[in-house]
């Protein structure tokens, strides 16, 4: 029997060829081709497993960007939704500023006080010049804050409104005294109200005076500052002590009829450096603003 192998090959011609195999090469062929199989089988298996652990990355790498693209849009709402919460604020803060400017406006016209202040003149354009933008909102919004808050250091030592719920009885400036029907000069205003009104103090300030004399009976006077004082006589009990700090509205003392007083009554004063002044114009103020006579 033939150790060799013989391969026949027939051509379309008709003509055929044969080769002869050993069975050693045969068997070195049929190794290598088994070897080829099975390298390029395991490569495809290897190939095809990174192919889909890549596919599956790519699937979470594309999961991972959307969800990104969503958080960035919800925070694209956000800052848009923020942007105009702000604007909104801005302008309601705007509108509540420029009432208030308009309140101390009318106040200060009323005493005829020139609030002075920060006036601001708008520069002209330099091409040597930088800085960051800010709107015209904002830049109204800075002002009004600016006179807001200078005209409030104006007003705050003002004694404003009236001192108890009542009505005046007696004005200011010259008049008939009533106790001997002579001609004098009336420092303050007579205030007449409901037996035992609480006295409240018409503005900050501090106790410099709390006692009794022939004149004003149990008085209270009351430092504000910036020159102006204030003092309430004639009262039934006083509530308050040398020395110590009030605030607008506090009850101070009771309305009474001590001293030189004809009947319960509260006189009032108001002086600047010292000097009285009609205190008519700063109890108009109490149409303007709330003062606090009816607080606790």
């Amino acid at each position: 029997m033939s150790r060799k192998l013989h391969i026949i090959v027939t051509g379309e011609e008709g003509k055929a060829r044969s080769f002869a195999l050993s069975r050693k090469k045969l068997t070195v062929i049929t190794i290598a081709a088994a070897v080829t199989f099975v390298l390029s089988t395991w490569a495809g298996i290897r190939f095809t497993g990174e192919n889909i652990g890549l596919r599956s990355r790519l699937d979470r790498l594309e999961e991972t960007m959307n969800k990104v693209n969503g958080e960035n849009t919800r925070l694209h709402e956000e800052v848009a939704r923020l942007e105009e919460k702000n604007r909104t604020q801005l302008t309601g803060a705007l509108g509540e500023l420029n009432q208030r400017a308009q309140v101390i406006d009318s106040i200060l016209r009323t005493l005829d006080i020139d609030p002075g202040g920060p006036r601001s003149k708008v520069p002209a354009t330099s091409n040597n010049s930088g800085g960051p933008f800010t709107s015209e909102p904002e830049q109204q919004c800075e002002k009004l804050i600016l006179k807001v808050d200078h005209t409030l250091k104006t007003i705050r030592p003002l004694p404003l409104g009236y001192p108890i719920d009542g009505s005046i009885s007696s004005g200011f400036g010259y008049r008939n005294d009533p106790m001997i029907e002579k001609k004098a000069f009336h420092s303050g205003l007579d205030l007449i109200g409901p037996l035992n009104s609480h006295v409240r103090a018409t503005a900050d300030g501090r106790v410099i005076e709390a006692g009794y004399n022939a004149t004003f009976g149990l008085y209270v006077r009351i430092d504000h500052g910036n020159g102006f004082s204030t003092l309430y006589g004639h009262n039934k009990k006083i509530l308050v002590k040398r020395g110590q700090e009030v605030r607008r509205g506090q009850k101070i003392a009771i309305m009474g009829s001590t001293g030189r007083s004809t009947g319960p009554h509260l006189h009032y004063e108001i002086r600047y450096k010292g000097r009285a002044i009609n205190p008519t114009r700063f109890l108009k103020i109490a149409k303007y603003i709330s003062i606090g006579n009816s607080r606790s």
